[in-house]
C-alpha cells in the first residue's frame, strides 16, 4: 500500500507535489505549535449543575448556605478543596463548583478528616436541621448533571 501511494505521488503533475508538500509541512507546524499553546492547569473542578423550580431560587441559595457553603467553607479551611463557588443562570439553573488541589484530594477522607469535619458542622447546623433543609431541597430541585473539569491555560 506504501508501495503504491509512492509510486502514485512520484507520477502527480509538479503542483499536485507541492501541494501536498506545503499541505503536510502546515499541519506538521500546526501539531506542534497545538502542544506549546496550552497546558492544564493545576487542579481539579467539579460542578454540579441543578435545576431549580421557578420562584424558589432564593429559597434554595437560603438553604444551601446553611448546608453546602458552610461544608464548603470547613473543607477550605481543612486543606481538602481548594475554593468553592455557587453561580445561578437566568434560567433558573445554579451551578455549584468546588475546586479540588489534585484528583487525589477526591479520595474517602480518613477517620480524622470526617471527625474534624464532623465536629466543625455540627457547631454550625444540627443533624436534624440538616436533614430537614436537605429533604426541602427534593421538591424545589433537580440534580442534572455532575462533571469533572479540568481547566486549560493558554500560553
Amino acid at each position: 500500500m506504501v508501495l503504491y501511494l509512492w509510486l502514485n505521488f512520484l507520477y502527480m503533475g509538479e503542483n499536485m507535489k507541492i501541494f501536498l508538500t506545503m499541505i503536510l509541512i502546515f499541519s506538521m507546524s500546526a501539531f506542534a505549535q497545538e502542544e506549546e499553546s496550552r497546558e492544564s492547569a493545576p487542579g481539579v473542578i467539579e460542578l454540579t449543575v441543578v435545576k431549580v423550580k421557578t420562584n424558589f431560587i432564593q429559597d434554595y441559595l437560603d438553604g444551601l448556605e446553611l448546608t453546602w457553603v458552610a461544608a464548603h467553607k470547613i473543607q477550605q479551611e481543612m486543606g481538602i478543596i481548594d475554593n468553592y463557588n455557587v453561580y445561578v443562570g437566568n434560567n433558573s439553573y445554579v451551578y455549584l463548583s468546588k475546586t479540588y488541589p489534585n484528583y487525589a484530594a477526591m479520595d474517602p477522607w480518613t477517620d480524622e478528616q470526617q471527625a474534624e469535619f464532623e465536629e466543625k458542622y455540627r457547631k454550625i447546623i444540627s443533624e436534624s436541621d440538616q436533614t430537614s433543609t436537605a429533604q426541602g431541597y427534593e421538591d424545589i430541585r433537580e440534580i442534572v448533571r455532575v462533571e469533572m473539569l479540568d481547566r486549560i491555560i493558554f500560553k
